[in-house]
Parts: structure tokens; C-alpha cells; sequence
């Protein structure tokens, strides 16, 4: 960072990414900020810069920098590896310290606070909010955890039978235990508060009406006339388990594709759709699987003359981005649910899904999808043709 940028952030003042303190702020209220930074998405925190915004600078920098490292190691736990730069104005010495999005969260302060960075400074992170730092990190799989107030009746018995044979070749009398412990040991059955009750996974794989329990793990369909949102619509909800919903979703979206079925001689042939149906049918299934089942938002398909948006709940996790994914890079935020994906063969496990259908849609429509993070939604645009 150069003069003239730290300047412009100065002006700017405070916000999510920036923090200004003074020079011999407590150590805890260091460690503070700096926790809430490696908990959120990083920022930079500059030293010898007052709330206001007044240049004031550090009159020992290398006793300040000594300081900031040992907050970072001694204040924070685990261990937060910040860098810091020293940057000289008008004769002031200034410390900026940067701190990277944490690859160990949650991080907290050496009195146990958790703290998560805002637009107005930091605050107490929530347990809800504790809870999706744990899950984006890999700490904890949501769909392992239990659901309350559910039991083994809420299983669809006669379905898990069916997967058993079509994947693993044998019903559930081959493999010689109780039925509980296969669930159990399946991780579709888990212990809480001294009951047996379904996890997240199982109860969205094998249950007889997961929709009961969680309400908003659905997918919602909506087509707009034209290009916009607009207040004229239809909507459709495709509700149950995860595999109808997928194959609900596959059969409404053909009813809004344009097609045109060629004949050759006797035959028949399957419909020609302006979008492949299995790069559609790919992108439905990441959505089902890598979606974040902890939010209470269930998956949003626009679609509009010029182009279908799937809108999943959940950013993408911890160290997987954008680019890497158009790589094939693998996401692992519900390995419960993709490992039964895979044994119903509806997708790999080494992602492999999203650069196949990157390559089908450039082949047959000329142009890549977009995929967006906003908020805390994970988009895929696919583009129709035009005429």
C-alpha cells in the first residue's frame, strides 16, 4: 500500500474491510478486531489512525509491530498470521496490519469471545452465525447433524431397501445387523438428547416427507415473462426427496425449453432442446448437493426469455472459489448427501460436473455460463439462444 491509497482509504473511513486505532489500544481490544477479521473476510487493520480519521501516527514502530505479533499469536486462538507494513506520512509513522480470511476458523480471543466483522465494526457472533463458520470451514457437515423431533418411522424404509439393492447389491437382511445400525452406521439415523432421530441427510435422501421437517429445503421455479422480475409470473414448488426433487425440477424445466423432435424413417427421436438438458440437469444437481441446508432459503429457479438463473442458499465454502470450480476443483460442504448422489449415479465426487457443463453449453450455445457469488446465494446463469 502506497501513500496515496492509504490516504484514499483514510478518507473513505471505516467499514467492513477497515478498522483505524490509535496507538496503545488494549491488547484485548486488538485482539478483538483482529479475531473479527480472520472470522469474516479479512481487512486491514491501520495503526495510528484515530476513529475520526485524524493521521496521528506510532511513535515506536518496531515495539508496536513486536506487539500486534504477539496479540496475534498469544490474544488469538488459533494463531492469526497477519502481515504488517509500515508506511511513513507527513512524518508520521504508520502500521498497517493485514489480516487474511482465517483457514482455521472460528477464530476467538483468549477469553473465549467469538467476534465477526460488520459494516459498523465488530460485533459477538451468534451461535447461528458460529454455526456457519464451523460449517464453511469444515469443521462440522450440516447434513450430518441431527433433526429434532424426528424418529426411524420418519424413514421411508421401503425406499432405502430399493437404494440398498440398485447400489450396494443386497437389501438390508444381507448385511446381517439391525436396521437402526445400518442407518446409524449409514449416518441417516444419529443420536440426540438420548433419541434416535434422523440427520439433516438422511432425512432429505430417504424420508417420507422431508418437506414436514424442513419446509424450505425445496426448489422453487418461477418463469417470468421477459428479461426482468416482474409482478406477472408462474411458479411452481417441486417439494419431497432429493432425488423427485431433482427429477421434478428436470421435467418442469423441459416444459419452458423450446424443442424440436426430428424423425428419421420410422423412429422417433427424443427431443432437440435449445439448452442441453444435461447441462441443466447438472447444474440442479450441485445446487441439491453443495447448497448451505443450514439457511432457511430454499433453491430459486428463474427463468426469463434470455436466460435461466439458479440461485442456491449459501456462498461457496472456505477455500473454493469461482475460478477454481470451473476447474473441477470439489466441494465438500455436504459429503453425506453427495455420497448418496453418487451411489444413485446422478454425479461423481471429484468434480468433474461444472467443467462438463461449461463444455456442453459452449458447444450448443455458443456461450459459457456465468456463476456469481452475492450475498449469500450461489448463482448460475445460463444463457438461452437467440433466434
Amino acid at each position: 500500500m502506497n501513500k496515496i491509497e492509504l490516504l484514499e482509504i483514510v478518507k473513505k473511513g471505516e467499514d467492513s474491510y477497515t478498522e483505524f486505532k490509535e496507538e496503545k489500544v488494549h491488547s484485548d481490544n486488538l485482539a478483538a478486531e483482529i479475531v473479527a477479521f480472520a472470522n469474516t473476510e479479512g481487512g486491514n487493520l491501520i495503526v495510528g489512525v484515530s476513529d475520526e480519521g485524524e493521521i496521528i501516527g506510532v511513535t515506536n514502530l518496531d515495539k508496536e509491530m513486536q506487539r500486534i505479533d504477539n496479540i496475534c499469536a498469544n490474544n488469538c486462538e488459533p494463531t492469526v498470521y497477519a502481515t504488517i507494513e509500515k508506511l511513513v506520512i507527513d512524518d508520521k509513522k504508520i502500521l498497517i496490519v493485514k489480516i487474511p480470511k482465517g483457514t482455521q476458523r472460528p477464530y476467538r480471543t483468549n477469553r473465549g469471545i467469538h467476534y465477526i466483522r460488520t459494516a459498523s465494526g465488530k460485533r459477538i457472533a451468534s451461535p447461528g452465525e458460529l454455526r456457519l463458520i464451523h460449517q464453511a470451514s469444515g469443521a462440522i457437515y450440516y447434513d450430518e447433524l441431527p433433526v429434532p423431533n424426528t424418529s426411524i418411522e420418519d424413514t421411508d424404509l421401503e425406499y432405502f431397501e430399493e437404494f440398498l439393492k440398485k447400489s450396494l447389491g443386497g437389501g438390508i437382511e444381507d448385511f446381517g445387523i439391525k436396521t437402526v445400525d445400518l442407518l446409524k452406521n449409514m449416518k441417516i439415523l444419529t443420536s440426540y438428547e438420548s433419541d434416535m432421530v434422523t440427520t439433516t441427510g438422511g432425512l432429505l435422501f430417504f424420508g417420507k416427507h422431508p418437506e414436514h421437517h424442513l419446509p424450505y429445503c425445496k426448489v422453487t421455479i418461477v418463469r417470468f415473462p421477459g428479461n426482468d422480475i416482474g409482478e406477472k409470473f408462474e411458479k411452481k414448488d417441486i417439494e419431497g426427496k432429493l432425488i423427485k426433487q431433482i427429477e421434478g425440477t428436470e421435467r418442469v424445466l423441459k416444459e419452458y425449453l423450446k424443442s424440436e423432435t426430428r424423425i428419421e424413417g420410422f423412429e422417433k427421436e427424443e427431443p432437440l432442446f435449445e439448452i442441453p438438458v444435461e447441462s441443466l440437469r447438472e447444474a440442479v444437481i450441485n445446487a441439491v448437493a453443495h447448497r448451505n441446508y443450514q439457511l432457511p432459503s430454499q433453491i430459486r429457479i428463474f427463468i426469463f426469455d434470455n436466460r435461466i438463473e439458479l440461485k442456491s442458499p449459501g456462498k461457496l465454502p472456505n477455500t473454493v472459489t469461482v475460478e477454481n470450480i470451473k476447474l473441477g476443483f470439489p466441494l465438500h460442504r455436504n459429503p453425506l448427501i453427495v455420497s448418496f448422489l453418487a451411489k444413485e449415479h446422478k454425479m461423481t465426487e471429484i468434480g468433474t460436473g461444472i467443467p462438463r457443463m461449461i463444455r456442453l453449453l459452449k458447444e450448443h450455445t455458443g456461450r459459457e455460463p456465468d456463476f456469481e457469488e452475492r450475498d449469500q446465494e450461489f448463482i448460475v446463469r445460463i444463457w438461452r439462444p437467440t433466434l
